[in-house]
């Protein structure tokens, strides 16, 4: 039974169909692994879009945890969504000498729960996952 996707469609060049919420592979063709690109949307999109220092979600921007003038590396484990102030506020210290730490320690997505927690769509598909 086809279920549509939240009214969505699939168009080709002659025809619309309803999008369903579940499709069922008859065989699966195995892709190359595909990272989680290293970018600042792709950070804060992990961070869900929230300063990991005082919560707001406003004026967001990249913090290096350990600086780069320390020697921190630009790297998903490095790297948080941080609002200017707080930003401001830590500067160039290290989160010890700042007495400031994150909420949530960084860490690099997987390719699979990237895609489940940012495609946009609800959980239509839970019932078939059980």
């Amino acid at each position: 039974m086809l279920r549509p996707a939240n009214g969505y469609k699939l168009h080709t060049v002659t025809q619309s169909f309803a999008m369903p919420s579940v499709i069922r592979l008859n065989r699966y063709v195995r892709a190359p692994y595909k990272g989680v690109s290293l970018t600042r949307q792709n950070i804060f999109r992990r961070d869900n879009n929230q300063c990991q220092y005082c919560g707001t979600h406003k004026d967001l921007t990249l913090d290096h945890v350990i600086p780069s003038s320390k020697g921190g590396p630009h790297s998903w484990l490095n790297l948080v969504t941080a609002c200017k102030r707080c930003n401001a506020k830590k500067g160039d210290h290290t989160p010890q000498e700042a007495d400031m730490y994150p909420r949530h320690r960084p860490y690099r997505p997987t390719y699979a729960l990237f895609l489940r927690d940012n495609s946009g769509f609800g959980n239509e598909w839970d019932e078939y996952l059980r």
